[in-house]
């Protein structure tokens, strides 16, 4: 295992050196040749992500459709892994909006706040621009399985974007930093495990994580939903909604956990091929995925 580890992190010295100072377009281009040679190895993310879209859109979206959507959604995905190493994007390229965006950065000292965000198009480059603008940021991850690696990746990361990393199994540390008034990024759309709510998402029965929720009610801290995508011409676009005030209850959680998950299916119906489509979101042997509404067509391109 030892062996196995400093093989892995030598590897992972090696991307990193060769990712670093990249820029934008030309790490997009090579995504996009990449994932076209690498289709076969692909194959089994590529399905996923399919029969995930065929869930959700039916018969609104054909075979050919599905099979590009879940095509761009894997470079997408890529690509956002990488925004957090390459050269920073050029400042005057990025829109940054939203009636929640002032509560955000300008909150009273000593307020914790949750920054609810999504696997949507480009999360490493809006952490990037937040952690300029907050400096009491702090992120939960996943870790590596190779501490050594872990190190490394977090070390990459943190060269560019000026903040925290806490692990998703440090409990006292996530709730600690809230309580001491920092702000917290947590993804909100990963599949929960015993432990869930049922919620209505992109139309289907959908087990939610509820840790945001909760960690938003028992310390009291708003929760922001956030979205950021790529536009047009290498632009970015990235939004911040209303904060969610935490309710007390069962049913607070629930309420709260709803109109986040319908504030950010507006972002995934806008911008399909920029979601993480390659989840296994729902699954049948845990009662997820029934159908409750039909949603239409996403937007094209």
């Amino acid at each position: 295992m030892k062996l196995r580890w400093q093989v892995e992190a030598l590897g992972v010295r090696l991307v990193l050196a060769l990712l670093r100072g990249r820029r934008h377009g030309r790490v997009q281009r090579a995504i996009r040749q990449a994932v076209g040679l690498a289709s076969p190895l692909l194959a089994g993310r590529l399905e996923t992500a399919c029969a995930n879209l065929e869930r959700v859109y039916g018969p609104a979206l054909g075979p050919a459709e599905r099979r590009d959507l879940a095509r761009r959604s894997l470079e997408s995905f890529f690509l956002s892994c990488l925004e957090s190493i390459i050269a920073p994007v050029d400042p005057g390229r990025i829109q940054v909006e939203g009636e929640g965006l002032t509560a955000l950065l300008q909150r009273p000292a000593g307020q914790g706040v949750i920054v609810g965000s999504l696997h949507l198009g480009c999360w490493d480059l809006a952490l990037r621009w937040l952690s300029e603008h907050r400096d009491d940021l702090a992120v939960i991850y996943r870790p590596a399985h190779n501490p050594e690696a872990d190190r490394l990746l977090n070390a990459a990361r943190s060269a560019n974007s000026r903040c925290h990393w806490i692990s998703q199994f440090d409990h006292r540390g996530i709730l600690r930093w809230l309580q001491q008034g920092g702000t917290l990024v947590v993804m909100t759309d990963l599949r929960s495990g015993q432990q869930a709510l049922n919620v209505d998402w992109l139309g289907l029965e959908t087990r939610f994580n509820p840790g945001p929720v909760s960690l938003s009610q028992r310390t009291g801290a708003p929760l922001f939903p956030v979205a950021h995508v790529r536009e047009a011409g290498g632009h970015f676009r990235l939004v911040c909604a209303a904060p969610l005030a935490p309710e007390a209850g069962a049913e607070g959680l629930q309420r709260q956990a709803q109109a986040l998950c319908r504030w950010q299916e507006q972002w995934i119906q806008a911008c399909p091929a920029q979601y993480y489509w390659i989840n296994r979101r729902w699954r049948d042997g845990d009662g997820s995925g029934r159908r409750l509404r039909q949603l239409p067509a996403p937007a094209q391109g």
